[in-house]
This record gives C-alpha cells, structure tokens and sequence, in this order.
C-alpha cells in the first residue's frame, strides 16, 4: 500500500542540515564554451572527526574522470568558484560473506585534502556523530533531498540547478543485503517531474528520529508513486571509518 505524502517546500529545506549540505555531481570539460558538464547525481558534504568528506554514489561518475570533479563551496555552483581539492576516493571492493552481489561497492567516500580551509562550506556540511545517525525503522517517515537531471542544466555562465526534497516512508529492508527500501504515492500536481535521476547519493534523513539515516542508490517513479532503495548509514559509517584510519579491509558484523 502506498500513500501521498507531500513534499515539504525546497524554501523550508533551505534552512534544515541536509538541505544545506548537498551539492550538484559535476565535472570539468576542456570544452571553453561549456567548461562543466555531468550525468546527473548528487553528493552530500559532512564533517566525521574533524575532517571533511563527500559521499555520492560510485555510478555517478560514469565515463568522468575523478580528477575532473568538482566540489563546490556553495549549494548552487557560480562560474569562478573554487573547488575542493579532492585527496582519495575511498569504496569497497572485492566484496566478502554477506555483501557479495550487494550494492555495497556503490558507497563512494570522497576524501578532500587535508589542508581544505575548516570553512571551505561555510558551515554547511552535516556533522556526523552518534546522535545525528541511525537506522531508520520500518514506517518512519523520511525525505531523501537530491538535485532532479532533468530540471537542471548547464548554461555558459552559471549552471541551473533544481534540489527536490522527496517524502518517503521507509517500508523495511529490500532485497539487497545493504539497501532499504522507502516509497511514496505521487500526485503529479504536486511536483511537476517525470523522473527523479539525479537522486542517486542524496542523504536520506528520518523525520521520526530525527537523523541522517543513509543514502540514495538507486529509484524509480511510476505514473502515481515513486520509490527510492538506499543505503544504511550504518555501512556508510563504516566506510567512513576505513577511509579514516586508511584500513585496506574492513570486516564488521551488522
């Protein structure tokens, strides 16, 4: 059974934690005229023990080079913006016990350098620590909070670029060891979009407790309703911690 949940206005997510801390998936071309140029997704900026990382999806980055991403200090990038020099991508690979044929591997780390100024954001990545996580439960009431691919756009000068706050309620664990999976009904005067690519690596918040409970893999939208499969931040947490402690493994039991 689904049910429509309205989605709260991009103004009012302005001013929450997650609204604040996501950030367009974008690279930089050669090409003079269009210097930037993406396939869609989005990635989230949070501060774990003091250092600054992103986190997005490993697909997004398609046929891009790593080294070609760019990390804007703003919610809406602007020609003449720095980026964030990125160190290390941090995923997992060569998958054991459980996780194997998991989307595990999706989960990507992006590592910025040591020397990043504190305030490079300005205050908007998300601070993770015991009390601003968990695992949401079957039934509560969450948001995922993405830029849409299809109302955004590269123009010669600035980009334009459109945030979408989805409402979901999570439903339970799905088929993928790692995943959950949320879902909402859709009305489509409520929204206006045909497709929610670009979600993938959208933090997904818990409204019921109030935490950044994981990440957006993958999703998909049918005439009245949509739904979304993402990644616990239990295993994102987990990844955080290797890519900190620059461990090669990381064995751990949920």
């Amino acid at each position: 059974m689904t049910e429509t949940l309205w989605p709260t206005s991009n103004s009012e997510m302005m001013d929450h934690p997650i609204g604040r801390c996501i950030r367009a998936v974008f690279f930089q071309t050669d090409l003079e005229e269009y210097p930037h140029a993406t396939h869609g997704g989005t990635l989230f900026i949070v501060r774990f023990f003091g250092h600054l990382y992103g986190i997005t999806c490993k697909h997004v980055f398609k046929d891009f080079s790593p080294d070609r991403l760019h990390v804007s200090p703003e919610l809406t990038p602007k020609k003449g913006l720095m980026s964030a020099k990125v160190q290390n991508l941090g995923y997992a690979s060569k998958l054991g016990g459980v996780a194997v044929g998991s989307d595990l591997d999706d989960i990507c780390i992006i590592e910025f350098a040591f020397d990043l100024a504190p305030n490079f954001f300005k205050g908007d990545e998300y601070l993770i620590t015991e009390r601003s996580v968990a695992t949401a439960k079957t039934g509560h009431k969450l948001f995922a909070y993405g830029f849409l691919k299809e109302k955004s756009r590269f123009i010669p000068e600035d980009g334009v670029f459109a945030p979408c706050c989805l409402p979901v309620r999570d439903r339970g664990e799905s088929g993928d060891t790692i995943l959950r999976h949320a879902s909402a009904g859709y009305t489509p005067s409520a929204g206006g979009f045909r497709s929610i690519t670009g979600m993938s690596g959208a933090p997904v918040f818990d409204i019921t407790a109030n935490a950044l409970c994981g990440m957006v893999v993958r999703g998909s939208k049918t005439k009245d309703s949509y739904q979304i499969h993402y990644a616990d931040i239990y295993d994102i947490v987990r990844l955080l911690e290797a890519v900190r402690d620059r461990r090669q493994t990381a064995h751990y039991v949920r």
